[in-house]
């Protein structure tokens, strides 16, 4: 069978697999980001995407829990359950909406600002890791075409 042809062939059974792999290779991202970070942050207190939701507060001083939903496409409960949590331990706090009392604004506190650089510096290692064998070009057009992806809307 001549090259091309095999080529031709190889490419047309990746892109028949491409949906699940596609799925699978996100999916696996994930969780191994998650486990990653669960395992150096264990003895802080977290519990799922609590770091994230840090991370989001302190960029967005004064958000909201319904700005986290929006942003972090994470249920309200959920985000209702883990801002509790993170106000527990003292990594953030609320104060009563000025505009809409309903409303409670999150504020990282100075624990939860000590905390951030750790959690960044978690994720820059683990984004360094997984990274390793990708040129700086190829982890620029890897994050330009997931933007790509990300800004699409789906039908």
């Amino acid at each position: 069978m001549p090259e091309e042809q095999k080529t031709a062939e190889t490419e047309q059974e990746r892109l028949a697999d491409f949906p699940r792999d596609l799925s699978r290779s996100f999916t696996y991202l994930h969780r191994q980001r998650k486990k990653y970070m669960d395992d150096r942050l264990r003895g802080y207190g977290f519990v799922g995407g609590m770091p994230m939701i840090l991370l989001y507060i302190n960029r967005h001083p004064g958000t909201t829990q319904d700005a986290i939903v929006s942003h972090m496409y994470i249920d309200k409960c959920t985000v209702a359950r883990r801002t509790k949590r993170l106000e527990e331990l003292g990594y953030i706090s609320r104060e009563t909406g000025k505009e809409d009392r309903r409303e409670n604004n999150l504020y990282v506190t100075e624990s939860g600002e000590n905390l951030v650089p750790v959690i960044r510096e978690i994720l820059q290692d683990w984004a360094k890791s997984v990274t390793r064998d990708l040129s700086d070009e190829e982890r620029i057009l890897l994050i330009t075409l997931l933007d790509r992806l990300i800004h699409t809307d789906v039908e």
